[in-house]
């Protein structure tokens, strides 16, 4: 379901990017948001209707690119609005605004029961056929891939894990202060954290190779200094060897066609939440994540089934290929992934500088392939007759993903009661309204020194209150999936949800200003 798209972004960074952006069309777009969500809580289709009339002849007097910059905004209203005429029993109106919406998610369409009275429609089917009729040659190849071989038995090396006490690893931890940048939230926010980090940090270039050495530090510092670029591999590889500095296991993947012929390929990075209980997709070269409908983040498997069998996926909406190119989802999963989905390759040994060749260093990896055969092992033999390279294959995806050791970082934050969180959010209340931008920021953990980064200075809160209003209250509505307590919060311009998370001593450890999703959007939509 594509209602509001998911938006898990801190508010500091949502201030860094309004310099690229209009201004005073941000702040409008999102008061009216805010009331396009109220209305359609409220069941007030034309309350809905006025608002979203007066977005779109603001939004007409945009130039070209602002236009384009803005236009997931009238898509996702027309779609909510078609939603509201479908409740009311609307059909036309409904299809209207589906049209307009120019949703061509098949996948969504399909699973959402909000359109269910449309589903004999005529105009709905030939809607939906045409939505269906985009799905990609890539993903109908893929849904047409042999099933892997759950059954099967291999003799493969074990998948291992550098210690982040490795000197190499300690180093590049306190070169870069990665404890910071992974902030103290929950372990899926640290690890998103992270991913953007790296984003930002180099220039992706697919058309060229990497700098020598092949590891985290020395491509840091040549992007950094020289001016070079890296390309998925290089960027897949330093967000590996940072996340093993942070304690977490992880793994760069090679995503391969299956087309032998396909030169291009792509590399991204799994991590293993602890909190979650399985390996999360994450790509720094388009700083991507993909979640299912409720907002949880998915792992290359699940993410690879669901292509296969059309279920829903979210591409989180801020993906984007060197801060300037935004990724849809038709383009990033529907055709660049699902065509590189088909055989998946990772290195037996997750270490710091495993990919830099040298005499005497051998390196082995694995690759999971679709179907009931396999190749024998490819191993070459280096001028001393001792393997320099191995690949090894395998069907069985139990294998292939199979958990790390049970000792991987720790996540979340002791339990803390309702009230507990209330009196948190009654604090920021007071102290958002009163302009008290400091008291705001020790409300963070004790040792707040690194963390006063995190919130805002005077002259930013004063701007998210222009956009935003005074905060006028507050109401629990439930627990996200990752743990975080959401309440329904009440501004004079906006409503919407704002997810905290406490420490042992009720102090903010982790928090979004705004957060949604369907299920988010849902909750707060039927709250009163």
């Amino acid at each position: 379901m594509k209602k509001l798209i998911i938006i898990l972004l801190l508010v500091f960074a949502r201030i860094a990017a309004h310099s690229q952006t209009n201004d005073d069309f941000h702040a409008f777009a999102k008061k009216e948001k805010g009331l396009m969500l109220k209305a359609y809580g409220n069941k007030d289709v034309p309350g809905y209707k006025k608002h979203l009339d007066e977005f779109v002849a603001k939004y007409n007097k945009l130039n070209e690119k602002e236009k384009s910059n803005y236009s997931y905004y009238l898509h996702e209203e027309y779609y909510l609005l078609a939603c509201a005429y479908a409740a009311k029993g609307d059909k036309k109106s409904a299809v209207d605004c589906l049209e307009k919406s120019k949703d061509d998610d098949y996948n969504e369409l399909l699973a959402d029961h909000d359109l269910d009275v449309l589903r004999k429609d005529p105009r709905f089917i030939k809607f939906l056929d045409a939505a269906k009729n985009k799905v990609s040659k890539y993903q109908t190849a893929l849904q047409a891939a042999p099933k892997y071989n759950t059954e099967g038995t291999d003799t493969l090396p074990a998948f291992t894990y550098q210690s982040p006490d490795d000197l190499n690893l300690v180093a590049l931890k306190t070169a870069y202060n990665l404890d910071s940048v992974a902030g103290k939230g929950n372990d899926v926010s640290q690890i998103i954290n992270l991913m953007e980090w790296v984003h930002y940090l180099m220039p992706h270039d697919g058309s060229k190779g990497n700098p020598k050495p092949k590891n985290a530090m020395s491509f840091i510092t040549e992007c950094r200094k020289n001016n070079k670029t890296l390309n998925c591999r290089g960027l897949a590889i330093t967000l590996n060897e940072v996340y093993l500095a942070e304690g977490f296991k992880s793994r760069f993947v090679t995503c391969l066609p299956l087309d032998k012929k396909d030169q291009d390929c792509h590399v991204i990075t799994i991590v293993w939440s602890a909190s979650l209980k399985k390996w999360l997709w994450m790509d720094p070269t388009f700083m991507a994540y993909i979640m299912n409908e409720e907002g949880t983040p998915l792992s290359i498997e699940e993410v690879r089934d669901r292509l296969i069998n059309n279920k829903p996926l979210i591409l989180n909406p801020d993906a984007n290929r060197n801060h300037a190119a935004s990724q849809t989802k038709q383009e990033y999963l529907g055709y660049y992934m699902s065509k590189n989905l088909y055989k998946l390759e990772c290195p037996a040994g997750s270490q710091y500088d495993y990919e830099t060749g040298g005499e005497g260093k051998s390196r082995t990896y694995i690759q999971l392939l679709p179907g009931n055969t396999k190749p024998a092992p490819a191993i070459s033999i280096d001028m001393h007759d001792m393997p320099s390279y191995s690949l090894y294959y395998t069907n069985n995806p139990k294998t292939f993903w199979a958990p790390p050791p049970a000792d991987s970082k720790p996540a979340g934050s002791a339990e803390r009661t309702t009230a507990d969180y209330e009196q948190a959010i009654r604090k920021f209340k007071d102290f958002y309204n009163n302009d008290q931008a400091d008291s705001i920021r020790n409300m963070f953990s004790d040792q707040f020194g690194e963390h006063k980064k995190s919130m805002w200075p005077s002259a930013q809160l004063i701007s998210i209150k222009k956009e935003y209003g005074e905060m006028k209250s507050f109401k629990w509505v439930g627990v996200d999936d990752d743990g975080t307590m959401l309440f329904k919060t009440e501004f004079t311009n906006s409503t919407h949800a704002m997810g905290i998370d406490l420490d042992e001593k009720n102090k903010l450890l982790n928090f979004r200003f705004e957060t949604s999703s369907p299920y988010i959007d849902k909750l707060i939509a039927k709250e009163r």
